[in-house]
């Protein structure tokens, strides 16, 4: 009888011993922050970064609301701490988290993403619509991260000149600084695409190795090339496609209810950068005009001629890179 007195004892001891290592073990993984390093592929100073702090900055609020404790981004720096177009790489071995960066500076590796500069849709309707699904599925495998969503809206790249042009076929033989992105449709209308970093683009300009450059409407006035920018051509071309994308491994060890928060924070934060970027290219028009810097619209053939060879020409190397998944994210992104 004692022997069973002491079993039982010995039994609810251990019982004890087990809830209290469980609880303890619980409590701590509970408590214990997500941190998220994450860079961006312009300095904070510039624009676009702009809706990448917002992004921040809701995650902060909600956090603190919802989850208090739990999740943290810390924001590492810029092209200065990694070049931007090695970012993605950075986060594809795990050396940072998170990147906010443009379609163009990886390109090479994901070539589907160019998919978004054609986009008719904004961010959140690509979700809804099973485009971020579709993107996801091809970072994971090509990249190892995860694809969160775009967060760069109605910018268009527009060219910007330092000689005037009356028409489309002025632009021919122009040396014009791009990024990937847009080089077949440079090459369509026959300029000269010249891709440089944007730090040294004033240097190009000033030095006449390029004729002028393409760049997001609304945005030249951050890295000062207004000061050497004469002339800008108009109808401008694609969308901005600045996206997030995160490590893999680091999406896997969030929570689903914070994964949520992060997703629902990406869509906010791309409907304040829409109109956020509405308001930029308004009152940088009226800015550059005060400056003496010529709008050129051009006629409308021409510009119909200029935007079908933007399309096009992207479309076909999108197509070309990825013949079963450019289709398909062809007929996702355009609209009837």
């Amino acid at each position: 009888m004692f022997k069973n007195s002491l079993f039982r004892q010995t039994v609810r001891v251990c019982m004890a011993l087990i809830l209290a290592i469980s609880l303890a073990t619980f409590c701590q993984a509970a408590g214990q922050k997500i941190t998220i390093k994450a860079v961006t592929a312009w300095p904070k100073t510039v624009w676009e970064v702009g809706n990448f702090m917002k992004f921040m900055d809701i995650v902060k609020e909600r956090v603190a609301k919802e989850y208090p404790g739990e999740l943290e981004i810390q924001y590492a720096g810029g092209p200065e701490v990694i070049p931007n177009q090695e970012q993605v790489e950075a986060a594809r071995m795990g050396v940072v988290d998170m990147v906010f960066t443009t379609d163009g500076y990886y390109v090479s590796a994901v070539p589907e993403v160019n998919a978004l500069s054609v986009s008719m849709l904004d961010g959140w309707e690509e979700r809804a619509k099973g485009v971020n699904a579709l993107l996801d599925k091809i970072h994971q495998e090509k990249v190892n991260c995860v694809y969160l969503g775009r967060l760069g809206h109605n910018l268009p790249f527009t060219i910007y000149l330092t000689k005037p042009v009356k028409g489309l076929d002025d632009l021919k033989g122009l040396k014009i600084r791009c990024s990937p992105t847009l080089i077949g449709f440079l090459k369509k209308i026959g300029a000269s695409p010249v891709v440089i970093p944007p730090p040294e683009v004033y240097t190009a300009l000033e030095r006449g190795v390029v004729d002028g450059f393409a760049w997001p409407a609304g945005l030249i006035r951050d890295w000062g090339w207004e000061k050497i920018t004469k002339y800008v051509v108009q109808p401008g071309v694609y969308n901005g496609a600045n996206v997030i994308v995160i490590n893999k491994k680091k999406w896997d060890e969030i929570p689903g209810n914070l994964q949520k928060l992060l997703i629902q924070a990406e869509d906010d934060a791309a409907r304040f950068a829409k109109q956020r970027a509405v308001d930029l290219i308004k009152n940088e028009e009226e800015a550059l005009k005060k400056m003496g810097i010529q709008y050129i619209q051009l006629p409308p053939a021409e510009a119909k001629k200029l935007t079908d060879a933007a399309y096009s020409a992207l479309w076909d190397v999108i197509i070309e890179k990825s013949p079963v998944n450019g289709p398909k994210l062809k007929e996702m992104v355009s609209k009837p």
